[in-house]
């Protein structure tokens, strides 16, 4: 048994800033409680990309707010990773020529530095990629990827210097509510009484929702990424590379190709029975775009979570009906970039009654207890 001011369910990226964020803001006795490894599921499995290039200010304002955030941690000595701009491209055919534009017209509105690029630019700076069938792309030279275990270690020792307890190995199997109120989570015999508990729980917060009795609207995701060995035709990096006709991505390190594709439709679950073998799907997709995969041999694998939402804009704020109750969940892929920033407004809501870092009025879970569901963000990938 215990006593904590601030309990945060979830030790991923989300969780461990929200943490380190009430610590430094003056909360007391604040404790993460991890089911597995912190870092161990969504965060550690990302691609680490951090990039601007959205097609609504909502989601380029999230990533704004997230690089003041990841200023604070590069500048700090201790910080033992690196964000390698590389850049971003994204890549359109016919169908998705109006969509890009109208994105990168937005981001120009912005003030965001991203050129567009017509099929000739496009072939001179890719040349590994079959450009034949493109319209035109865009590119910023600031947007880029971070390894997000170095984030996690750098939380993870600033949660300590900051007093912040992290439990690994504490899956959360109840939640007591005494009153309307929050009043103790559980996790097998351990029980931490606390008034404020943060459900940061990503693909898993829906659950989290369930033992406390409320709705959390996000649903796991599988995505896939496979890695193959060195291609001599392939850059010894290159950037991270989005293409919007045939949804498959591609970014290399030291010329291994990191590949993905968009599923086909929205599978959900867990661990689903995939109808279809995900290497072989990305492959033959992929290569498409990225010819050089076509008989690419494949050296690793990566599986791992999405935390969906109905509308495509994370889960953030105070429960409605439920005092004490936050969450800060849903971030539909794009976690490491939009998370931190996110993390810390709750941070702020939490103890000082209002968010400064960023204005999530527009998360806050009460969008989903309308009558009509909220209309989806369009989002470019």
């Amino acid at each position: 048994m215990g006593r904590s001011d601030v309990v945060v369910i979830g030790g991923g990226i989300i969780g461990l800033t929200l943490a380190c964020e009430v610590a430094r803001l003056g909360a007391k006795d604040v404790v993460v409680l991890e089911a597995g490894e912190p870092g161990g599921q969504s965060t550690g499995r990302s691609s680490g990309g951090i990039r601007r290039q959205f097609g609504n200010r909502l989601e380029i304002e999230m990533t704004l707010a997230g690089l003041r955030f990841y200023e604070w941690v590069f500048a700090d000595p201790q910080f033992d990773g690196v964000f390698a701009q590389v850049g971003y491209a994204f890549l359109c055919g016919p169908d998705s020529a109006d969509e890009l534009a109208r994105a990168w017209q937005l981001q120009q509105e912005v003030g965001l530095e991203v050129a567009w690029l017509d099929r000739p630019e496009l072939a001179e700076r890719f040349p590994y990629v079959n450009s034949r069938t493109l319209v035109g792309g865009t590119f910023c030279q600031d947007d880029g990827i971070v390894d997000p275990w170095s984030i996690v270690r750098w939380l993870l020792r600033t949660c300590r210097q900051l007093g912040v307890v992290v439990s690994a190995g504490r899956p959360v199997d109840a939640i007591e509510i005494t009153a309307g109120r929050v009043k103790a989570v559980r996790s097998g015999a351990h029980r931490i009484e606390t008034s404020i508990l943060v459900n940061a729980a990503g693909a898993w917060a829906g659950r989290i929702g369930a033992l406390a009795g409320v709705s959390i609207p996000v649903v796991p995701s599988p995505r896939f990424q496979m890695v193959t060995e060195p291609q001599s035709d392939l850059p010894v990096r290159t950037p991270f590379i989005i293409d919007l006709e045939t949804g498959a991505h591609m970014r290399t390190e030291q010329r291994c190709a990191i590949a993905g594709v968009r599923p086909a439709g929205t599978p959900v679950g867990f661990d689903p029975e995939m109808e279809y073998d995900p290497i072989a799907w990305i492959a033959e997709h992929a290569s498409v775009r990225f010819p050089a995969l076509r008989d690419a041999r494949v050296s690793g694998f990566i599986a791992g979570l999405y935390e969906i939402t109905p509308d495509g804009l994370p889960v953030a704020g105070p429960v409605e009906g439920l005092p004490g109750y936050y969450v800060t969940a849903g971030f539909n892929g794009h976690g490491i970039m939009h998370g931190p920033a996110v993390a810390q407004a709750v941070a702020e809501t939490i103890v000082n009654g209002a968010a400064r870092t960023l204005d999530i009025g527009p998360f806050s879970p009460r969008r989903f207890s309308r009558h009509a569901a909220p209309e989806r963000v369009s989002s470019l990938f």
